[in-house]
């Protein structure tokens, strides 16, 4: 009888063990997992000088978030917001870019915008909440991530579709390192954004938008021209799912 107590004692406290030792797993969540990592963000390389990038978390650099060329974009990753543990690197360094300091809240989904220069970088988290466009429709949000290479004030209207008269613009005054709200387009048709410097209705540029599903969003971030070029790059960006 003694035996048997003993027994079910071990037993007991080894369950107990493995029990805990399961909940205090919270690193393996994938991009779409739940515990302790509740929140997710990707990094797009919007610098300047064509360094590409790494973004380690807990000091490793996972899959689809290394050698991030400029115009490129991290996996959407699932981290814990209030310890993220996130670090932005030149590819291949283990010596993290300065300034980085984090801001996430629990249930978001964020994208970080990396610009300026690695030894003087520029962070923009921008929160990548939005309402789901009505039946027929779809949305575009621009991210100006522009630096002072690009001439001009740097602060642009948007309009979508624009006509023979321009009207209203959709979104006023975007300034460097901000983004506009999610601007309405037609689903299921190709779709033109047109930049002016604020108050000015003359085209500092066109960004033409390829047909998008109904109810879907889509980022476009704009970046300085390259060398010897006056035309603004652009790249997109779908939304985190």
């Amino acid at each position: 009888m003694y035996s048997r107590r003993i027994t079910s004692a071990v037993l007991a406290l080894a369950s107990a063990a493995v029990f805990v030792g399961c909940s205090d797993d919270d690193d393996d969540d994938g991009p779409l997992g739940t515990g302790n990592d509740d929140t997710t963000v990707r990094f797009v390389n919007a610098t300047t000088g064509g360094t590409s990038l790494d973004i380690a978390e807990n000091g490793t650099v996972g899959t689809g978030n290394s050698s991030l060329a400029y115009g490129s974009a991290s996996s959407c990753t699932r981290v814990n917001a209030a310890n993220p543990q996130l670090a932005v690197r030149t590819s291949g360094s283990t010596t993290s870019l300065t300034g980085f300091t984090p801001s996430f809240t629990s249930g978001g989904t964020y994208t970080v915008v990396v610009s300026g220069t690695t030894t003087a970088p520029v962070y923009t988290t921008l929160n990548d909440q939005f309402t789901t466009p009505t039946t027929g429709n779809a949305a575009v949000r621009i991210i100006n991530a522009t630096s002072a290479a690009t001439t001009g004030t740097g602060n642009w209207d948007i309009y979508v579709n624009p006509g023979t008269t321009l009207g209203t613009p959709n979104a006023t005054a975007v300034g460097r390192n901000a983004a506009s709200t999610y601007l309405t387009v037609p689903a299921g048709q190709a779709n033109t954004i047109r930049l002016t410097t604020a108050g000015s209705t003359t085209a500092l540029q066109n960004i033409s938008v390829p047909s998008l599903t109904s109810g879907t969003v889509q980022t476009i971030v704009v970046g300085d021209a390259a060398t010897g070029s006056t035309t603004l790059r652009t790249f997109t960006l779908a939304a985190c799912t």
